[in-house]
């Protein structure tokens, strides 16, 4: 893969990245809002699992292009 694209790709990670922060600070205040109203907040907290998960193939996908990138150099 040629370097722009990788940069491209690079840039569409990061961006990736920081929205799935702002998910995972919105499901974890979700969590909270539903523990302080005294309901079940279970399923809440399987889809955060879920979030945190996939956030982390993220991180794990974006450190490759990094490393691709530092290969190319």
């Amino acid at each position: 893969m040629d370097r722009a694209t990788l940069e491209q790709l690079l840039r569409e990670a990061e961006s990736l990245l920081q929205r799935g922060e702002q998910n995972i600070a919105h499901q974890r205040e979700v969590i909270g809002t539903l523990e302080r109203g005294g309901h079940d907040a279970t399923a809440a907290k399987m889809f955060l699992r879920r979030l945190e998960s996939a956030q982390a193939r993220h991180i794990a996908d974006r450190n490759q292009l990094f490393k691709g990138l530092a290969e190319q150099s």
